[in-house]
């Protein structure tokens, strides 16, 4: 198949290396001149692992190109997926521009029938506005270009695994000659067995904003739990693991810390809420999940102001500043959320990541950035762990509290064994097991 790809974002470019991955021939377009001259050099702009192999892979046997000029993707091409940001209104609304612009663009350059697929995240009806815009646009050629849905469902730092392995594929559709061109497309994958969901259009949309505002949800109920687990004495990790051997719920993100981040789960549980208010149905427990997503990372902020009285010129190190381990992204990252608390209330701040260093010196340039973790905590009063990075696990702990003023640690993401810790001679804090001053926090 001939494959388009608008946008070489995070979605954007692993659709593309995945596509000619797969065998087809893609060309990706962006409006930066600058992203699509790295990437035509062979440079990835962000971290993702395995798409650096996929992108020389696609360079290198000539199905893969990229280009600023919708003349040079769109004639000739049976697809155009529409991989466009949709960043948060002020309303927490999707901003729907790059899309429609996009929808406008493939409209002015078709040259036959294709197909117009929707893989960014937007709200349900947004199908209608695009056929709309087509119709303005080229309403001669209305009736030759078909619209669809394909929602992604990417995890950051197992994106290429997660579209050349899914769980599932979904697409939706009005029309035959849509599903036939996503069935030829993914063929490579559901010849393997993976499963393709065939459905309506706004059932599509409707499903993507779903799923992320549940795993959301997940996520702010075990964090709920550990508030209580913590004043009751209880043990949120054997809660947890309670909850998850019942098939009905499962274990995954059951996992108490300091809250989700990234762009897609903050902006989707707001937009999706938004969605529901132009439907006409109040839907208060999307704004609850938000809420306790706020709370978690005021809860490790509390342990840290419990363990040091008064936080002025005190130094707090944060390991991790990635909203997740095995990406540089930091947008809606807990840790940068924590450290603007901090900073605020007078504390020096420094850090480490493994890869997001560059991403989060632009947004918050007021942290003292360290080349390692031992670095980072020395002279520090309180560490911090915000990223459960593998490396952070094989931490010399001995080492670590050698280098740091006070032997304070507060395990964000419960990653070590309180016992152990505090045999090593921390002062341990974690989320959602019982702390030295728990009920006080």
């Amino acid at each position: 198949m001939r494959i388009t790809v608008v946008g070489t974002g995070h979605v954007g470019l692993v659709s593309c290396v995945t596509f000619a991955h797969m065998g087809h021939d893609v060309v990706g377009i962006d409006a930066d001149r600058a992203k699509v001259e790295s990437l035509r050099a062979g440079r990835s702009p962000f971290f993702e692992p395995g798409v650096q192999g996929l992108l020389d892979e696609g360079i290198a046997n000539g199905r893969l190109r990229f280009t600023t000029d919708y003349a040079e993707g769109i004639p000739g091409a049976d697809v155009a997926f529409i991989c466009v940001g949709t960043p948060p209104r002020e309303s927490g609304e999707a901003s729907l521009v790059a899309v429609e612009k996009a929808t406008r663009d493939i409209a002015g350059l078709v040259d036959g029938p294709i197909v117009i697929v929707e893989k960014s995240t937007v709200p349900a009806g947004t199908h209608d506005r695009v056929k709309r815009t087509i119709a303005h646009e080229r309403p001669e050629l209305a009736d030759r270009i078909r619209v669809a849905s394909n929602p992604e469902f990417l995890r950051e730092g197992r994106a290429v695994v997660d579209t050349l392995e899914p769980e599932r594929i979904l697409v939706g559709a009005d029309d035959d000659a849509a599903f036939e061109a996503l069935r030829r497309i993914y063929q490579p994958l559901t010849a393997k067995g993976v499963p393709l969901i065939e459905t309506d259009i706004a059932t599509a949309e409707i499903a993507k904003h779903a799923c992320n505002a549940f795993l959301s949800m997940k996520i702010s109920f075990i964090n709920a739990v550990a508030r209580m687990c913590e004043r009751a004495g209880a043990d949120i990790a054997s809660v947890a693991e309670v909850m998850g051997t019942d098939s009905r719920i499962g274990a995954s993100f059951l996992n108490a810390g300091i809250g989700y981040g990234g762009f897609c789960f903050p902006k989707d549980v707001d937009a999706f809420e938004r969605v529901a208010d132009s439907l006409g149905y109040s839907f208060p427990l999307l704004r609850e999940i938000a809420r306790i997503n706020d709370e978690a990372v005021e809860a490790a902020f509390l342990k840290v102001r419990d363990a040091l009285w008064n936080l002025d010129d005190k130094r707090v190190c944060l390991l991790g500043l990635a909203f997740k381990p095995d990406t540089d992204d930091v947008r809606f990252a807990p840790a940068l959320a924590l450290a603007e608390r901090l900073i605020g209330a007078g504390a020096r701040v420094s850090a480490y990541d493994p890869a997001a260093i560059d991403e989060a010196r632009r947004e918050e340039p007021e942290i003292e950035y360290a080349k390692d973790p031992y670095g980072a905590a020395a002279d520090a009063h309180v560490v911090v762990l915000c990223t459960e990075w593998p490396e952070f696990e094989d931490l010399d702990l001995d080492k670590l509290k050698s280098v740091m003023r006070y032997p304070i640690f507060v395990d964000g993401r419960n990653v070590f064994d309180p016992e152990d810790m505090r045999r090593r001679g921390f002062t341990y804090y974690s989320m959602g097991r019982t702390d030295p001053a728990a009920r006080r926090a």
